[in-house]
């Protein structure tokens, strides 16, 4: 029997033709295992850049560190014991180490040498590979997860109309909240045209009581947020996250997908609504360029769950913080990578390309 016609297909890598080897099992798609090892060498780090692009390890330890700075800020103006103002001064002091770490591992990624890390640190090179070497900021870093995650509040049941345990310490995040729900409450007040003593008609509500909660003096209980944002022709849904920050309300960590993309799409809102629901070439203007006219409009309207870099422009942008919406935002990260079918829902950053996983 006369021997079969070989099979020819060109190799992924080199791109050179080679023979198909015949009989059963998955057809080979490089010509030789160098081709294959070269391949697999070019797809991860390749697949490594794209990761650490898209989350910088500083970037993140940054917007902490703003909210740790303010918090330190407060403690001497508010004259608190030495003790205290240490502890804060201490908080800041440890965040920076982590960040220098977490910086030079992101300037390592992107390609940065050794000498070039030195000269920015203003040590030597031997110095520099000694003290951030990726193994030990990976370590460092590990530590600092395990010190947040000891310090972090624990999740409470989710209550249906949220009433909010008054007197009790707020957290600088519910404090921040606390402020930028009374911004919001006031423009939607000033946009009613309605005055103090006829929203108290119209609510049974003191007119001193109402002064006070415009002013930010104090945080309303739910159902008389309703009430207010009802009157003034609000929608309370947009204030609902804002509500429970500022009440110190902890939501649980993980939510359905239309539940997690509708807590972050509703604190943008309510961000974008005590900044004045600002048009949208003033925000862009406010973001220098790092987001679009129709990406803020999509953002807004929920027409698209924004990456974390989009995210962290818009807030500040709206004058609020990011590490106060961070949390919002890594849930509808994590529900994402559950989701079966986003093209269900709103539209969603771009997935992962199968075929080079």
């Amino acid at each position: 029997m006369a021997g079969s016609i070989p099979r020819y297909d060109i190799c992924r890598y080199c791109k050179k033709r080679f023979a198909q080897t015949s009989g059963p099992g998955r057809k080979k798609e490089y010509c030789t295992k160098d081709c294959r090892r070269l391949a697999q060498r070019e797809r991860d780090g390749r697949l490594g850049q794209q990761a650490r692009a898209a989350l910088p390890l500083g970037r993140r330890i940054a917007e902490d560190l703003q909210a740790l700075s303010a918090a330190l800020l407060e403690a001497e103006y508010d004259g608190r014991p030495l003790e205290e103002l240490l502890r804060c001064a201490a908080d800041v002091g440890r965040e920076v180490e982590y960040y220098a770490a977490a910086a030079v591992q992101d300037a390592r990624n992107g390609g940065a040498s050794w000498d070039h890390v030195a000269d920015a640190a203003r040590i030597s090179a031997t110095t520099a590979r000694t003290r951030w070497p990726e193994s030990r900021v990976k370590e460092r870093l590990k530590r600092r997860a395990a010190e947040r995650a000891a310090v972090r509040q624990p999740p409470v049941p989710a209550v249906e109309g949220p009433q909010a345990p008054q007197g009790t310490a707020l957290s600088q995040s519910a404090e921040r909240a606390s402020v930028k729900l009374a911004s919001a409450l006031s423009y939607l007040h000033r946009a009613s045209d309605l005055t103090i003593s006829r929203v108290a008609e119209l609510t049974s509500l003191s007119p001193s009581y109402i002064s006070r909660i415009l002013s930010g003096e104090r945080t309303p209980t739910w159902l008389v947020l309703c009430a207010l944002v009802q009157l003034f022709g609000g929608n309370p849904e947009e204030l609902k996250t804002l509500f429970e920050s500022a009440h110190g309300l902890v939501a649980p960590t993980r939510h359905a997908v239309p539940d997690a993309v509708a807590r972050l799409q509703a604190a943008l809102r309510g961000l974008h609504l005590a900044a004045g629901r600002p048009q949208v070439w003033v925000v862009r203007k406010a973001a220098h360029g790092a987001l679009g006219t129709q990406e803020i409009s999509e953002i807004l309207d929920g027409d698209m769950v924004p990456g974390w870099e989009q995210t962290s422009a818009l807030v500040t942008a709206l004058g609020g913080w990011p590490a106060d919406v961070r949390p919002l935002w890594e849930a509808v990260h994590y529900t994402f990578l559950l989701c079966v079918d986003p093209e269900e829902g709103p539209r969603w950053p771009p997935a992962a390309d199968p075929e080079s996983t």
